[in-house]
């Protein structure tokens, strides 16, 4: 199953629920407003998972705005503090979801690729492997030839030097912890993949080298307070990650250079 097909199963399963929650609500003092913050729910869900973390925040915001609407608008009838508790519970409620919807979308993503497609997931980090980003490049090259939407591409290198001295064991704790750290930073349409070695990939569709370069700092910020855990001071020593930003079609072929050597990569992955 696709990541889109289980997308659209939870929601009808969502939608189902609260539709039957509303015939529940029929009998309530204030229906309006429990009907609306039942269809928030659905909202809140579909923003978490379409759209990842960042779309669950923004959607849970929005929800939360509109249902106060609703909720003090008709408070007479029920008064303004058994307004304001249903009001804090439905808050509860939609953080809940937006939490959950939003780790789905970042967790199984990947994951559903890796069971339709193992060889397009790299084992140790569950991000995409080289293999696939060569596809996904050719799939923005392609939008853009049919739309003119740009694309950007970051990678992050972490010195050997970082790496090597480590015991196996930790290197791959280490490799999988800065894997969860690129994608925990990015947002839900951005596409996340590890290369070889420490080196990991970040495609940012519509997106130009200036905002490929604001992510790309947050991201590299994140990957450092993670060295700091495994004892490298990235603030001091900027080396122990290398960062390139590329832009299409500005570094058109570059890019399709890059496409045409990782789907010519033969190996899975380096061993750590």
């Amino acid at each position: 199953m696709k990541y889109s097909r289980f997308e659209i199963l939870t929601l009808v399963v969502g939608a189902c629920a609260v539709a039957g929650s509303i015939f529940a609500t029929v009998s309530s003092t204030n229906r309006v407003a429990d009907i609306v913050g039942l269809c928030m729910i659905v909202v809140v869900l579909f923003g978490g998972l379409h759209y990842g973390r960042k779309g669950a925040a923004v959607s849970f915001l929005v929800a939360t705005g509109f249902y106060a609407i609703f909720a003090f608008g008709f408070s007479n009838s029920i008064g303004s503090g058994t307004a304001s508790e249903l009001f804090v519970l439905h808050i509860v409620v939609f953080a809940v979801v937006a939490v959950v919807a939003g780790e789905l979308n970042v967790r199984l993503k990947y994951l559903f690729i890796k069971l339709e497609h193992h060889d397009y997931v790299d084992d140790i980090t569950n991000l995409y492997n080289a293999k696939y980003l060569s596809k996904l490049i050719e799939k923005y090259i392609s939008e853009f030839d049919r739309y003119g939407s740009k694309f950007s591409l970051t990678s992050f290198t972490v010195d050997d030097g970082v790496i090597t001295p480590l015991k196996k064991k930790a290197r791959i704790k280490c490799i999988k912890d800065v894997g969860n750290r690129v994608r925990g930073n990015i947002r839900g349409a951005d596409e996340a993949a590890r290369l070889d070695g420490a080196t990991f990939a970040v495609l940012f569709p519509n997106t130009n080298f200036d905002g490929a370069t604001c992510a790309s700092i947050r991201v590299k910020g994140k990957i450092v307070g993670c060295l700091e855990r495994y004892g490298v001071d990235g603030e001091e020593d900027d080396n122990s990650i290398k960062t390139e930003i590329i832009e299409y079609p500005r570094d058109k072929d570059t890019i399709e250079l890059m496409a045409v050597n990782l789907a010519d990569s033969r190996s899975k992955e380096r061993p750590v």
